[in-house]
Protein backbone atom coordinates (compact mmCIF):
# COMPACT_ATOMS: atom_id res chain seq x y z
CA UNK A 1 0.00 0.00 0.00
CA UNK A 2 1.19 3.11 -1.21
CA UNK A 3 0.50 6.66 -1.52
CA UNK A 4 0.94 7.86 -4.53
CA UNK A 5 0.28 11.79 -6.43
CA UNK A 6 1.67 14.13 -9.13
CA UNK A 7 3.04 17.01 -8.58
CA UNK A 8 2.35 16.46 -4.23
CA UNK A 9 2.30 20.28 -3.20
CA UNK A 10 4.08 19.25 0.08
CA UNK A 11 6.45 16.14 -0.04
CA UNK A 12 7.04 15.29 3.85
CA UNK A 13 3.12 15.36 4.49
CA UNK A 14 2.49 12.99 2.09
CA UNK A 15 5.68 10.57 3.19
CA UNK A 16 3.96 11.02 6.87
CA UNK A 17 0.56 10.08 5.59
CA UNK A 18 1.60 7.58 3.35
CA UNK A 19 3.97 5.69 6.36
CA UNK A 20 0.64 6.18 8.76
CA UNK A 21 -1.65 4.29 6.47
CA UNK A 22 0.88 1.71 6.25
CA UNK A 23 1.21 1.53 9.91
CA UNK A 24 -2.68 1.44 10.67
CA UNK A 25 -3.07 -1.15 7.95
CA UNK A 26 -0.47 -3.67 9.62
CA UNK A 27 -1.93 -2.77 13.42
CA UNK A 28 -5.79 -3.05 12.09
CA UNK A 29 -5.57 -5.49 9.30
CA UNK A 30 -9.36 -7.12 10.46
CA UNK A 31 -10.38 -3.28 11.05
CA UNK A 32 -9.56 -2.85 7.36
CA UNK A 33 -11.04 -5.67 6.21
CA UNK A 34 -14.37 -5.02 7.61
CA UNK A 35 -13.76 -1.43 6.31
CA UNK A 36 -13.35 -2.26 2.59
CA UNK A 37 -14.91 -5.40 1.83
CA UNK A 38 -19.09 -4.76 1.38
CA UNK A 39 -20.26 -7.95 3.03
CA UNK A 40 -22.88 -8.61 6.26
CA UNK A 41 -21.11 -12.16 6.14
CA UNK A 42 -18.48 -13.37 8.78
CA UNK A 43 -14.54 -11.90 7.85
CA UNK A 44 -11.83 -13.95 9.03
CA UNK A 45 -8.70 -12.19 8.25
CA UNK A 46 -5.11 -14.36 7.40
CA UNK A 47 -1.86 -12.75 6.73
CA UNK A 48 -0.26 -9.99 4.35
CA UNK A 49 1.31 -12.04 1.49
CA UNK A 50 4.16 -11.29 -0.74
CA UNK A 51 2.92 -10.25 -3.69
CA UNK A 52 6.64 -10.68 -5.88
CA UNK A 53 6.89 -12.15 -8.74
CA UNK A 54 10.72 -13.86 -8.12
CA UNK A 55 10.73 -15.01 -11.97
CA UNK A 56 9.95 -11.34 -12.98
CA UNK A 57 11.98 -9.76 -10.28
CA UNK A 58 8.94 -7.50 -9.93
CA UNK A 59 7.75 -5.88 -6.63
CA UNK A 60 4.18 -5.05 -5.30
CA UNK A 61 2.11 -3.64 -2.78
CA UNK A 62 1.39 -6.41 -0.42
CA UNK A 63 -2.04 -7.87 -0.35
CA UNK A 64 -4.33 -9.28 2.79
CA UNK A 65 -5.69 -12.58 3.02
CA UNK A 66 -9.33 -12.00 3.40
CA UNK A 67 -12.07 -15.02 4.14
CA UNK A 68 -16.06 -13.74 3.42
CA UNK A 69 -18.37 -16.14 4.82
CA UNK A 70 -15.73 -19.14 4.39
CA UNK A 71 -14.68 -18.43 1.22
CA UNK A 72 -10.91 -17.35 0.61
CA UNK A 73 -9.78 -14.09 -1.86
CA UNK A 74 -7.61 -11.51 -1.18
CA UNK A 75 -7.59 -7.67 -0.98
CA UNK A 76 -5.71 -4.98 -2.71
CA UNK A 77 -6.15 -1.56 -1.70
CA UNK A 78 -4.54 1.54 -2.97
CA UNK A 79 -4.47 4.46 -0.90
CA UNK A 80 -4.44 7.82 -3.02
CA UNK A 81 -3.59 11.29 -2.40
CA UNK A 82 -5.59 12.19 -5.97
CA UNK A 83 -6.43 10.30 -8.85
CA UNK A 84 -4.19 10.58 -11.68
CA UNK A 85 -3.99 8.75 -15.02
CA UNK A 86 -1.63 6.03 -13.97
CA UNK A 87 -3.83 4.52 -11.14
CA UNK A 88 -6.32 2.57 -13.58
CA UNK A 89 -3.18 0.63 -15.28
CA UNK A 90 -1.75 0.20 -12.09
CA UNK A 91 -4.53 -2.00 -10.22
CA UNK A 92 -4.67 -3.92 -13.40
CA UNK A 93 -0.80 -4.87 -13.78
CA UNK A 94 -1.06 -5.76 -9.88
CA UNK A 95 -4.29 -7.92 -10.09
CA UNK A 96 -2.55 -9.21 -13.41
CA UNK A 97 1.04 -10.32 -11.00
CA UNK A 98 -1.50 -11.09 -8.32
CA UNK A 99 -2.76 -13.74 -10.21
CA UNK A 100 0.67 -14.95 -11.37
CA UNK A 101 1.69 -15.26 -7.88
CA UNK A 102 -0.97 -17.99 -7.97
CA UNK A 103 0.77 -20.26 -10.91
CA UNK A 104 1.34 -22.96 -8.56
CA UNK A 105 -2.55 -23.04 -7.67
CA UNK A 106 -3.75 -22.69 -11.24
CA UNK A 107 -0.71 -25.97 -12.27
CA UNK A 108 -2.93 -27.94 -9.76
CA UNK A 109 -6.52 -27.29 -11.38
CA UNK A 110 -7.41 -25.67 -8.57
CA UNK A 111 -9.55 -22.14 -8.66
CA UNK A 112 -7.38 -19.44 -7.91
CA UNK A 113 -7.97 -16.55 -5.31
CA UNK A 114 -10.66 -13.87 -6.07
CA UNK A 115 -9.04 -10.94 -5.80
CA UNK A 116 -11.04 -7.35 -5.08
CA UNK A 117 -9.28 -3.85 -5.86
CA UNK A 118 -9.97 -0.94 -4.16
CA UNK A 119 -8.58 2.82 -4.34
CA UNK A 120 -9.12 4.59 -1.13
CA UNK A 121 -9.11 8.70 -2.23
CA UNK A 122 -7.85 10.95 0.09
CA UNK A 123 -8.51 14.37 -1.91
CA UNK A 124 -9.58 15.53 -5.75
CA UNK A 125 -12.49 17.08 -7.76
CA UNK A 126 -15.68 18.05 -6.53
CA UNK A 127 -17.68 16.04 -8.79
CA UNK A 128 -18.71 12.60 -7.47
CA UNK A 129 -16.47 10.09 -8.40
CA UNK A 130 -18.66 6.93 -9.98
CA UNK A 131 -18.47 3.70 -7.54
CA UNK A 132 -15.77 1.73 -10.20
CA UNK A 133 -13.46 2.30 -12.23
CA UNK A 134 -11.74 0.26 -14.82
CA UNK A 135 -8.82 -0.86 -17.19
CA UNK A 136 -9.90 -2.07 -20.20
CA UNK A 137 -7.63 -4.37 -22.11
CA UNK A 138 -10.92 -5.22 -24.53
CA UNK A 139 -12.37 -3.16 -27.65
CA UNK A 140 -14.93 -0.90 -26.55
CA UNK A 141 -17.56 -2.81 -28.65
CA UNK A 142 -16.74 -5.76 -27.43
CA UNK A 143 -17.32 -7.91 -23.94
CA UNK A 144 -15.57 -6.52 -21.71
CA UNK A 145 -11.90 -7.75 -20.68
CA UNK A 146 -9.47 -6.14 -17.80
CA UNK A 147 -9.97 -5.24 -14.32
CA UNK A 148 -12.22 -3.21 -12.79
CA UNK A 149 -11.83 -1.88 -9.35
CA UNK A 150 -14.15 0.17 -6.49
CA UNK A 151 -13.44 4.04 -5.53
CA UNK A 152 -13.87 5.37 -2.22
CA UNK A 153 -13.92 8.71 -2.21
CA UNK A 154 -13.22 9.30 1.25
CA UNK A 155 -12.78 13.18 0.97
CA UNK A 156 -16.66 12.97 -0.68
CA UNK A 157 -18.57 11.55 2.10
CA UNK A 158 -20.15 13.33 5.18
CA UNK A 159 -19.01 12.97 8.80
CA UNK A 160 -22.28 11.32 9.40
CA UNK A 161 -21.64 9.06 6.40
CA UNK A 162 -18.15 8.16 8.09
CA UNK A 163 -19.66 7.51 11.70
CA UNK A 164 -22.29 5.32 9.73
CA UNK A 165 -20.20 2.70 8.68
CA UNK A 166 -19.71 -0.78 10.50
CA UNK A 167 -15.62 -0.06 10.86
CA UNK A 168 -13.63 2.20 13.04
CA UNK A 169 -11.19 2.60 10.78
CA UNK A 170 -13.21 5.05 8.74
CA UNK A 171 -13.43 7.50 11.40
CA UNK A 172 -9.55 8.48 11.09
CA UNK A 173 -10.89 10.04 7.55
CA UNK A 174 -13.00 12.79 9.44
CA UNK A 175 -10.63 15.58 9.11
CA UNK A 176 -11.21 15.03 5.48
CA UNK A 177 -14.97 15.19 5.30
CA UNK A 178 -16.40 17.40 3.01
CA UNK A 179 -18.48 18.73 6.57
CA UNK A 180 -15.61 18.71 8.56
CA UNK A 181 -15.44 20.96 10.98
CA UNK A 182 -14.24 22.10 14.68
CA UNK A 183 -17.78 21.23 16.19
CA UNK A 184 -17.99 17.59 14.22
CA UNK A 185 -14.92 16.34 15.41
CA UNK A 186 -14.96 16.04 18.87
CA UNK A 187 -18.12 13.99 18.59
CA UNK A 188 -16.31 12.15 16.02
CA UNK A 189 -13.27 11.56 18.63
CA UNK A 190 -16.01 10.28 21.17
CA UNK A 191 -17.49 8.00 18.89
CA UNK A 192 -14.18 6.52 18.22
CA UNK A 193 -13.66 6.19 21.92
CA UNK A 194 -15.91 4.41 22.59
CA UNK A 195 -15.63 1.95 19.75
CA UNK A 196 -12.21 1.02 20.77
CA UNK A 197 -9.49 0.37 23.27
CA UNK A 198 -7.62 2.73 24.79
CA UNK A 199 -4.48 1.77 22.89
CA UNK A 200 -6.48 1.10 19.72
CA UNK A 201 -8.16 4.73 19.74
CA UNK A 202 -4.39 6.40 20.63
CA UNK A 203 -3.01 4.93 17.45
CA UNK A 204 -6.08 5.54 15.23
CA UNK A 205 -6.36 9.41 16.84
CA UNK A 206 -2.66 9.94 16.00
CA UNK A 207 -3.51 8.57 12.38
CA UNK A 208 -6.51 10.87 12.70
CA UNK A 209 -4.28 13.88 13.39
CA UNK A 210 -1.49 13.30 10.91
CA UNK A 211 -4.64 12.90 7.88
CA UNK A 212 -6.18 16.30 8.58
CA UNK A 213 -2.66 17.77 7.19
CA UNK A 214 -3.30 16.19 4.17
CA UNK A 215 -6.76 17.98 4.01
CA UNK A 216 -6.55 19.69 0.44
CA UNK A 217 -9.70 22.18 1.45
CA UNK A 218 -7.06 23.44 4.33
CA UNK A 219 -9.18 24.12 6.83
CA UNK A 220 -6.38 23.39 9.89
CA UNK A 221 -8.29 20.99 12.06
CA UNK A 222 -5.03 18.76 13.13
CA UNK A 223 -5.66 21.49 16.61
CA UNK A 224 -8.97 20.24 17.23
CA UNK A 225 -7.95 16.31 17.19
CA UNK A 226 -4.35 17.17 18.81
CA UNK A 227 -6.31 19.06 22.03
CA UNK A 228 -8.59 16.05 22.56
CA UNK A 229 -5.75 13.57 22.56
CA UNK A 230 -3.29 12.47 25.80
CA UNK A 231 -0.27 14.96 24.96
CA UNK A 232 2.21 12.33 25.59
CA UNK A 233 1.00 10.64 22.60
CA UNK A 234 1.44 13.65 20.24
CA UNK A 235 4.40 15.18 22.07
CA UNK A 236 6.73 10.88 21.98
CA UNK A 237 10.23 12.19 21.99
CA UNK A 238 10.33 8.93 19.67
CA UNK A 239 7.48 9.62 17.22
CA UNK A 240 8.42 13.08 16.59
CA UNK A 241 12.28 11.98 16.03
CA UNK A 242 10.52 9.19 13.55
CA UNK A 243 8.49 11.98 12.33
CA UNK A 244 11.05 14.40 11.37
CA UNK A 245 13.25 12.26 9.83
CA UNK A 246 10.73 10.49 7.42
CA UNK A 247 11.59 6.79 7.82
CA UNK A 248 9.13 4.06 8.13
CA UNK A 249 10.65 2.42 10.83
CA UNK A 250 11.41 5.63 12.83
CA UNK A 251 7.92 6.71 12.56
CA UNK A 252 6.12 3.11 12.95
CA UNK A 253 8.46 2.56 16.13
CA UNK A 254 7.55 6.60 17.35
CA UNK A 255 3.78 5.58 17.25
CA UNK A 256 4.36 2.29 18.91
CA UNK A 257 6.48 3.62 21.74
CA UNK A 258 4.87 6.60 21.91
CA UNK A 259 1.56 4.97 21.85
CA UNK A 260 2.51 2.37 25.00
CA UNK A 261 3.51 4.68 26.82
CA UNK A 262 0.45 7.13 26.79
CA UNK A 263 -1.67 4.05 27.45
CA UNK A 264 0.95 2.43 30.17
CA UNK A 265 1.36 -0.64 27.97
Amino acid sequence: MEIRQQAAPNAAERDDVDLVLRHISRQFPEALARALVKTRDPIMVGSWIDTQVTGRQRGLDRALEVSVGGRPGLLHVEWQLTMTSEIAFRVYKYNALLSLAQGDAAQRGEEPLPIESVVVLLAGREERWPAEGEYRTSRREGRFSGVRFRIEPVYQSTVAELMARDSPLWLIFAPLAVDADERSLPQVIEALRARTSPREMDELGVAMSVLADADARKRGLRGVITSLLPEAVMESWVYNQGKAKGQQEGLEQGLEKGIEGASGC
